[in-house]
């Protein structure tokens, strides 16, 4: 099968994705940006590069038949360029090498972002999106949103001429991390729920936004790597990739719709810790500057949070087996984790 390339194996959903394929036995290199923390990817070859560097992701793709795109910048508040230069010109960089090496397959690891929000007005409150959902452009909320819809376009392209490319899109990853962690500064800012769940423990979280109704699609970590794995394993008779049965050119890699109250009520059951209130908003030019009630997330991340994302995998669990495990299933060894790693 050949050796498998994954770009951000030192993040969140990276080191489990490693995990899982050198539990299985894969020959897997990882491409790291330099002083990054390699601890725990014992058994993978660590090649230092930035996937913004054409020449770097060039070296890293030296002898190797599959990639696993992951890298990203996840972190909020971002410059715009850093947005797009990572999350969208990085892509079309490993595109155009990847074609022109005859790389076997490429998994990119997108976002719901691309998808956008569901909800009203575009939907009902209970609805929940599928792959056929699609984005409305007026409707971003930064950035960082507009750089995975747009890196899914010319993904998009790559499929419309037949290259074996595929498109995963993981909704909101939680779970505990495979790296020294003591505290929840510790945390990547991939798992940002549980971040989040650690503030509220210590009491400095600022409230839920919204009513606390909105619907979020909560998914263990170990369960998106696992459906990377099985999207990238898939075999068909005619021996193309992916197999032209599939449907979508990109999947929806989720778990449990719960609202915001919900979550955190589920949170409650496990940790003891009673939910929280709803956020104070504080009106004229300082809650502009510091967001509702004058807390520390900024009006684009208040204005998410306060949005429903909503979603089904039933197309990757018919195509290629995925599941995701239920929201009280996950939080269970991610409390026992938080608890064990000063996050709770």
């Amino acid at each position: 099968m050949g050796r498998l390339l994954v770009t951000g194996g030192t993040g969140f959903l990276g080191r489990h994705l490693v995990a899982q394929l050198r539990e299985a036995g894969r020959d897997v290199r990882v491409m790291a940006r330099s002083g990054s923390d390699t601890s725990g990817l014992e058994g993978a070859e660590i090649v230092s590069g930035d996937v913004t560097r054409r020449e770097d992701l060039a070296t890293a793709l030296e002898g190797v038949s599959r990639v696993f795109h992951v890298a990203a910048e996840v972190r909020d508040d971002q410059p715009a360029e850093t947005y797009d230069a990572v999350n969208r010109r990085a892509v079309e960089l490993l595109l155009d090498l990847c074609h022109e090496r005859g790389v076997e397959r490429l998994v990119h690891t997108s976002s719901y972002f691309a998808i956008g929000r569901t909800g009203e007005p575009r939907m009902s409150a209970d609805q929940v999106a599928d792959e056929y959902w699609t984005h409305d452009p007026g409707d971003m909320h930064d950035a960082h949103e507009q750089s995975k819809y747009d890196a899914e376009h010319e993904l998009n392209q790559r499929v419309s001429r037949s290259e074996p490319v595929l498109a995963l899109l993981p909704t909101m990853m939680y779970g505990p991390e495979l790296r020294d962690v003591s505290g929840p500064a510790d945390l990547r800012p991939g798992n940002r729920i549980v971040a989040m769940l650690a503030e509220h423990a210590a009491g400095r979280y600022p409230g839920l936004p919204g009513d606390g109704e909105q619907l979020w699609n909560l998914v263990h970590v170990a369960d998106v790597a696992r459906g990377h794995v099985l999207a990238m394993d898939a075999e068909h008779d005619s021996g193309s990739w992916p197999p032209p049965d599939w449907v979508h050119w990109h999947y929806i890699l989720g778990g449990e719709n719960v609202t915001l109250r919900g979550l955190f009520e589920a949170f409650g059951r496990f940790a003891g810790v009673a939910p929280p209130a709803a956020a104070k908003r504080r009106k004229g030019l300082l809650g502009k500057l510091l967001g509702p009630g004058g807390d520390p997330r900024s009006p684009a991340r208040y204005a998410m949070d306060s949005h429903s994302w909503a979603y089904s995998s039933e197309f990757a669990a018919a195509d290629f087996g995925y599941q995701g495990r239920s929201l009280d299933e996950g939080l269970g060894d991610t409390v026992e984790w938080m608890r064990a790693h000063g996050c709770l």
